[in-house]
């Protein structure tokens, strides 16, 4: 009598090579089936996890602001958010200065990280011409709050909300 495809209680094997685990799929179902007895039916392909839905929580949490205070924009607002902010023109960073300073990469000029860890942010300069409080930036340098980055021909004020003395996660 085989105790698992393919062996016997004496530790020989069967004859037939042992066949491998059948595996479900899992298909989208139509709409919002339950299963008989009121038992809701398993998630569609697709969705998130809980820990995914936090992670998407946490990105769309407010950490800091720049403020464009000269040059093209001047008065827009922009929202920093948990993670890496891309700074550029293009379509594809998180921070997109389009106002019309030609000057500015059309791809991605610089970024500022906040870390969750460490309740600090971070400004790194991806191209040339990013200048920190009138000291051109070659390497990460923190920030701390109330600096001035100039990034072509737009300035732009950093503001931070969250650091060491609140952050969203901590549950201040």
């Amino acid at each position: 009598m085989p105790l698992y495809r393919g062996f016997k209680k004496d530790g020989s094997s069967s004859p037939n090579p042992p066949v491998e685990p059948t595996r479900r799929i899992a298909r989208p179902e139509a709409g919002n089936r339950s299963r008989p007895g009121g038992v809701p039916a398993t998630a569609p392909v697709g969705t998130t996890s809980p820990a995914a839905a936090t992670i998407n929580t946490l990105s769309d949490l407010v950490v800091g602001w720049l403020v464009v205070i000269a040059g093209p924009g001047r008065g827009a607002v922009l929202s920093l958010g948990y993670g890496v902010n891309d700074i550029g023109r293009g379509a594809g960073a998180r921070l997109c200065l389009n106002f019309g300073d030609e000057t500015i990469v059309s791809e991605n000029q610089a970024a500022i990280i906040y870390t969750m860890r460490s309740r600090r942010f971070y400004l790194q300069s991806v191209a040339t011409g990013t200048w920190l409080d009138g000291h051109m930036i070659r390497e990460s340098v923190e920030l701390k709050g109330n600096e001035t980055l100039q990034i072509g021909q737009t300035r732009l004020r950093f503001v931070p909300l969250c650091g060491p003395s609140f952050d969203w996660c901590a549950g201040n």
